[in-house]
């Protein structure tokens, strides 16, 4: 993985925005993900985002929406036990029906923090290079489309 400044500064002040329980967590970021935009993986108590050296050129805003995402799923496994986030990555692993379950749980956790124009902004993107999405990738961009719609109407 190769790191970077700015994908560096962008996490940091993320974390520093939206994800307090990671703040005393050390999470490293840097270009290596080969088949997916993002991933995360975790060894021990250091977190690694791994981004997609297609992306290298893109906004900020597009940078945000994946490392959101990414940074949901930090904070979801940290608020499991050791053993029940093991179950956790291994039904990840293994089942589908699981990976579209947490994804979409994800997405939906990215959104209510804030993030999903972030969010819209990194599919767009993503289409333009020619990527598509699944149901186990998250919410679909109308989904996201809807859900902002109904964050920001008025209680």
């Amino acid at each position: 993985m190769v790191p970077d400044a700015r994908l560096d500064r962008i996490l940091h002040h993320m974390v520093r925005r939206s994800f307090p329980r990671l703040r005393r967590r050390t999470i490293t970021i840097g270009w290596g993900a080969e088949q997916e935009l993002f991933y995360y993986m975790a060894d021990a108590e250091q977190y690694l985002i791994a981004v997609n050296r297609s992306l290298q050129g893109a906004p900020k805003r597009v940078l945000e929406g994946g490392i959101a995402h990414e940074l949901c799923h930090i904070d979801a496994d940290l608020r499991l036990g050791v053993y029940p986030r093991q179950l956790a990555w291994n039904r990840y692993a293994e089942s589908r029906w699981y990976r579209m379950r947490n994804e979409l749980a994800t997405e939906q956790q990215a959104i209510a923090l804030g993030y999903g124009q972030q969010l819209l902004a990194l599919i767009r993107y993503a289409r333009r290079l020619g990527y598509t999405f699944a149901r186990e990738h998250g919410l679909f961009y109308a989904e996201i489309l809807r859900a902002e719609a109904s964050r920001s109407q008025p209680r």
